[in-house]
């Protein structure tokens, strides 16, 4: 197994305030204390429900999430406020909860007013409050969305990726060996091209690599010969992708390349980038290949692979069986 990832930007985080300002107006994001302390960092993108944190019970609370208050924390707020001894009981246990220092902010969703108690426990213990008239699942479902996009792991990969009968595809070589040449046959043959030169890679949720192109580069092409080409206005809006996910690599190697290739397919190679390992193969470039149809065809045998079916371990098979047959160790 091969790695081909460069460095990843580790440790990514995202401040509050960058949160507020990005999706603050599209959530409805108003915010009711802790307005001196949007430096705090959000480091995951998982959110939290405190549930019984709120009662004191701190062994399983996940600080470092962000938390969200529903209607259930929210009716367990307002009942515990009516009673003046449960309301200092509750006020202490909120303090101890939001008083964690990887505790970036609080949320109260579906259009309820923050409880009284829990404002001053956020100003105590210096967190961020804010309001949404969002529902809670809602709410959940893009915040996950934005902060898995923004915290991914994110690397930049030199080669050209192509969408491929629906099979993100990554091209891999040597400078000059007809990386681009070959995306370009393959995107008049019909597939979307979705980044050339290079290829932003972040790992997701589920361990799953997605692919995109650079902004300044998107949907330009660099061929030698013919210098830059704009893919859309050449073959149209179709021919083009922002993202794709990446399930397989494909490295064109030079007929010099004293690299070994696997000529049976009976063992599956495979490439690791950010910690995930995706099949890949290499082609040998000569001249008179048509490199553009082993990719189509690579890219077909990979999808009946993730079927179950192996085409060259039915003919191994059907190979051994033979040759037990008739009790020989050849077929001749």
């Amino acid at each position: 197994m091969v790695s081909e990832s460069p460095a990843p930007v580790a440790g990514k985080s995202l401040a509050v305030k960058t949160l507020l300002e990005a999706k603050g107006e599209s959530f409805g994001l108003k915010l009711a204390a802790g307005g001196k302390h949007l430096g705090r960092l959000i480091r995951v993108s998982e959110v939290n429900r405190p549930g019984l944190a709120l009662s004191g019970h701190l062994e399983s609370y996940r600080s470092e999430r962000v938390q969200i208050i529903g209607r259930g924390e929210h009716a367990f707020c307002l009942k515990e406020s009516a009673n003046t001894r449960l309301r200092s009981e509750l006020l202490k246990n909120l303090v101890a909860m939001l008083s964690q220092p990887d505790t970036p902010c609080v949320v109260v969703t579906a259009g309820l007013r923050p409880p009284l108690v829990l404002v001053q426990a956020c100003n105590k213990a210096k967190v961020p409050l804010f309001e949404t008239a969002l529902d809670t699942a809602d709410f959940v479902g893009e915040l996950s969305a934005f902060l898995e996009e923004q915290l991914a792991l994110l690397t930049r990969i030199h080669g050209v990726l192509v969408d491929v009968y629906g099979l993100g595809v990554l091209i891999q070589g040597d400078p000059g060996i007809g990386k681009s040449e070959c995306a370009l046959e393959l995107v008049k043959r019909g597939h979307i091209l979705v980044a050339d030169d290079i290829v932003e890679i972040q790992r997701k949720r589920g361990n799953m690599l997605w692919g995109r192109c650079p902004s300044m580069l998107k949907h330009y092409m660099e061929v030698r010969g013919l210098g830059i080409i704009d893919v859309e206005l050449l073959f149209g809006v179709g021919a083009i992708m922002e993202h794709t996910r990446i399930e397989m690599g494909v490295r064109l190697m030079s007929v010099n390349d004293k690299s070994s290739c696997d000529r049976t397919g009976l063992e599956q190679a495979c490439m690791e980038i950010l910690g995930v390992s995706i099949p890949s193969l290499c082609i040998p470039v000569t001249p008179g290949r048509n490199l553009a149809v082993l990719i189509e065809v690579a890219a077909l045998n990979q999808r009946l692979k993730s079927q179950g079916i192996f085409a060259a371990n039915e003919f191994n098979n059907r190979l051994i069986d033979k040759m037990k047959a008739s009790g020989r160790n050849n077929l001749l």
